[in-house]
């Protein structure tokens, strides 16, 4: 069976498949902060950072829920990017993610950990790579890459992307 997004929503064990969890679209909808700088645009992408996962030619028509997660926040991340961003001669990229922590947590290690370096999934390389293949037809112009993850609190998951580029 093939699962969209809103029969995942709607089914009693939506939390347990697989580890999916995803969220309803009216969170994606949030409108992201855009910036410009002379070389550089930033922009944020609202809801939970995920990494590229494994994909095999049978994803194509039996999509898996991890796989419709991808390509939901690979969406989020076109509807966030400032046109000029596609446009731009790009040559390097910095992408920090925000995890939230898990509710099984207790009130004081959230606390400690709030703001602090995230060492679990999703991983670092993933990220950016989900990030720079759906900003970019052809990424091998890219010379310079960083990717950093970080604990946030419930709610404030996010995605911040900083994208260099040669201006005159």
């Amino acid at each position: 069976m093939s699962w969209t997004p809103e029969q995942l929503l709607r089914h009693q064990k939506v939390n347990s498949l697989l580890g999916v969890n995803i969220k309803p679209q009216a969170q994606a909808t949030a409108k992201a902060e855009v910036s410009e700088q002379p070389g550089e645009y930033f922009f944020v992408v609202v809801g939970d950072p995920m990494g590229k996962p494994r994909m095999t030619q049978r994803d194509v028509w039996k999509k898996r829920p991890v796989v419709l997660r991808y390509h939901d926040y690979k969406d989020r991340i076109k509807e966030a990017t400032p046109s000029k961003v596609l446009m731009a001669d790009v040559y390097g990229i910095d992408v920090v993610a925000y995890v939230a922590m898990p509710a099984s947590w207790s009130k004081k290690k959230k606390a400690a950990h709030a703001g602090k370096i995230c060492r679990s999934k999703p991983d670092w390389d993933n990220i950016g790579k989900a990030v720079c293949d759906t900003l970019f037809e052809e990424d091998s112009g890219i010379a310079d890459g960083r990717t950093r993850k970080f604990w946030c609190r419930e709610g404030e998951q996010r995605t911040e992307i900083r994208v260099f580029f040669f201006y005159e």
